[in-house]
């Protein structure tokens, strides 16, 4: 049976329920904005992903990409923060920490990728002293440590068919025709010429996001400040929590859990 205390409790939250959806119509543009943004951002994260397909060779050239970050940074700096869209802080900071982890990456992989190819240029060099001498059918013993190197060695086998073989055959045509491909391989090392292109301009890329995105991060970032943590003093923790909550979770906390806790002292009580 409801009393008339359960029925005043029942208004209560019952109004309290319509004020909160009150205020949830009253931002709803402002969240469908902020959503927008949002999402803008979970596409260029996708975008910059180490495994995505996507090529920022051309990114310079590529005006869907700068509006993309463009219309990012827009909105983070002129975005209403009365109900503060700590969601989108915490996005453009993480976004900001893995563009600077994958540079970071990048300039490593750049120096590895230009000692390869300096390595490879001296093997093609080694190659191709070694095809000199097997044309003159010297004995390959003095390469013995050269052509240990996994470069080098399945290029034995054609060398000693240079050294043996007579010249106009179709064998040693062949032999030729593979150690001289050999050579312009490790010469031009056209994988890592490609590879290299790639990773410097993705590189180029993460800096140039990093830089457009900075002040907006520092707008929202002193905002926060200002608003929520106290000078000398370390940041509230439950404030920091309470902002992240999501619309349903404040529902949940303002509706349906003095509602739980009514029923549950109404039981105890039976």
């Amino acid at each position: 049976m409801i009393t008339n205390e359960d029925g005043r409790k029942f208004k209560f939250y019952y109004s309290r329920l319509r004020w909160l959806r009150m205020e949830n119509n009253g931002v709803n543009v402002t969240s469908v904005e902020l959503q927008r943004c949002i999402q803008k951002l979970d596409k260029l994260e996708k975008m910059i992903n180490p495994n995505s397909k996507k090529s920022l060779i051309l990114w310079e050239e590529d005006d869907a990409f700068k509006n993309l970050i463009s219309d990012i940074k827009d909105y983070a700096m002129n975005c209403e923060t009365s109900e503060f869209p700590i969601e989108l802080l915490d996005k453009l900071k993480a976004l900001q920490k893995d563009a600077t982890n994958q540079i970071i990456e990048g300039t490593s992989k750049i120096v590895s990728l230009n000692e390869q190819a300096k390595t490879n240029l001296e093997l093609s060099r080694t190659l191709s002293t070694m095809y000199i001498s097997a044309m003159a059918a010297n004995p390959l013993d003095e390469y013995e440590e050269e052509l240990s190197n996994p470069e080098l060695a399945p290029m034995k086998e054609h060398l000693e068919t240079i050294c043996t073989a007579v010249p106009e055959s179709e064998e040693y045509a062949k032999a030729e025709k593979t150690i001289k491909s050999k050579i312009s391989n490790l010469e031009n090392s056209v994988h890592i010429t490609i590879d290299l292109e790639r990773t410097t301009s993705k590189a180029s890329a993460l800096e140039y996001i990093k830089a457009e995105i900075v002040p907006a991060i520092d707008r929202l970032q002193a905002e926060y400040d200002a608003k929520y943590v106290i000078a000398d003093q370390e940041p509230d923790e439950e404030v920091s929590l309470a902002l992240r909550k999501t619309f349903k979770e404040k529902m949940y906390d303002a509706i349906v859990k003095p509602f739980a806790s009514l029923f549950k002292k109404k039981s105890k009580a039976k």
